[in-house]
């Protein structure tokens, strides 16, 4: 099997992440992608963020209709901080050995993965695809990342890629540890923060998140006042809890 991840805090999550994982699902053949709120971020203010519990709804509402898409709140039952590393150990527990896993990542979140706990086990673990963000360019990862910071990464290997060029070459879509595929999506000009401080001046956020999304936001008023900071333990629908949330 071969899974995306994209993980984050989806805070909230807008249609600049849904077009990016559409392009690397169909480009890459994949099975499905998985969306994964975190819970307590180590690089965020988690006081200024909208509680796990409305952002794992939120990206619940914005994936319902794909069915290629799914959300775990794998990160938000886990207690403490939400590391990425652990969170690919446990789905390739779950998965199994010849899941193959696909790690999605903004250029932005990259240039700081090596301050990520065990960012060089997380490299030999996946697959990592960085796309585009707006104000941010591909060809500044290997410019940006310094000596010291590609040695504490196991030294990777970087190819940059159109989004087009990744089905005419069968071999791209082979996983390649320490490799990283720098991909050139269709960047749409959107930010959750934007969004937020949109919807805290009590304007409209349609058409930059899912309308189901935009409903959920202007129901809880999310952005306006605290929302809370609660830890709900979230579980699906058969209480069975982190091992369905993943099939």
């Amino acid at each position: 099997m071969r899974v995306g991840i994209m993980g984050g805090t989806f805070d909230p999550i807008h249609l600049g992440h849904l077009r990016a994982a559409e392009e690397i699902y169909w480009a890459f053949g994949l099975d499905k992608i998985i969306f994964i709120p975190s819970s307590r971020p180590p690089h965020k203010d988690e006081n200024r963020m909208a509680s796990a519990l409305h952002r794992y709804e939120m990206v619940s509402l914005a994936t319902v209709f794909t069915p290629y898409f799914s959300v775990s709140s794998i990160e938000i039952d886990r207690p403490g901080r939400s590391y990425s590393v652990e969170t690919v150990q446990e789905l390739l527990r779950v998965y199994g050995k010849d899941t193959v896993l696909y790690f999605v990542a903004g250029v932005d979140a990259f240039l700081e993965i090596s301050t990520w706990k065990n960012a060089k086990e997380l490299l030999a673990l996946v697959q990592f695809i960085v796309t585009a963000r707006p104000g941010w360019r591909l060809d500044d990862v290997e410019r940006s990342l310094k000596p010291k910071q590609l040695e504490k990464l196991g030294n990777p290997r970087f190819r940059y890629l159109k989004i087009s060029e990744i089905g005419s070459e069968v071999g791209i879509k082979t996983p390649q540890r320490g490799l990283v595929l720098l991909v050139e999506v269709v960047s749409l000009d959107i930010s959750s923060s934007e969004i937020r401080g949109l919807a805290e001046a009590g304007r409209s956020v349609r058409f930059l998140v899912p309308d189901t999304v935009a409903a959920y936001v202007a129901k809880n008023r999310l952005y306006r006042e605290s929302s809370g900071n609660d830890r709900e333990s979230i579980r699906d629908s058969s209480g069975e809890g982190i091992l369905n949330s993943l099939r």
